[in-house]
């Protein structure tokens, strides 16, 4: 003998069925909405040294704002005594800003790269030149 649903109870699993395909859909597009929030929040900002975005792009004078324009460029930058905040090989296009005291900065092609140190442009080094400067915030 086989089992008998009463059409009155297929119809209430059926909306329970709909009702929880429903929920899932919803949470699924408000966790797409939330990740696209974060990601254009953060995108085309830099990371402060925490991981997490650096505060609003209001325009407030950094102390380093560093941008690669030759092919490839080793940089190196840490707050003396604390922590490294940047240690890698960077591409043309990519950029770091940081505004804290005092940094120590190490670029291994000085003309590989355009530096403003509190927003007034650096001169550029030789090509191929390894550089290290202190950024001072003021």
């Amino acid at each position: 003998m086989g089992r008998h649903v009463s059409s009155g109870r297929r119809r209430a699993l059926r909306g329970r069925f709909l009702l929880a395909l429903l929920a899932i859909a919803a949470l699924v597009c408000l966790a797409a909405f939330a990740g696209y929030r974060i990601w254009d929040e953060t995108r085309g900002r830099p990371l402060s040294r925490h991981g997490r975005p650096s505060p609003s792009p209001t325009p407030v004078t950094v102390t380093l704002a560093l941008t690669v324009t030759g092919p490839k460029c080793e940089v190196f930058v840490r707050v003396p005594g604390g922590d490294i905040l940047v240690n890698r090989s960077m591409v043309r296009g990519q950029s770091v800003r940081f505004d804290e005291q005092r940094l120590s900065v190490v670029l291994s092609d000085a003309g590989a790269a355009r530096v403003y140190v509190n927003g007034r442009l650096r001169p550029p080094g030789k090509a191929g030149q390894r550089v290290a400067f202190n950024a001072l915030k003021g």
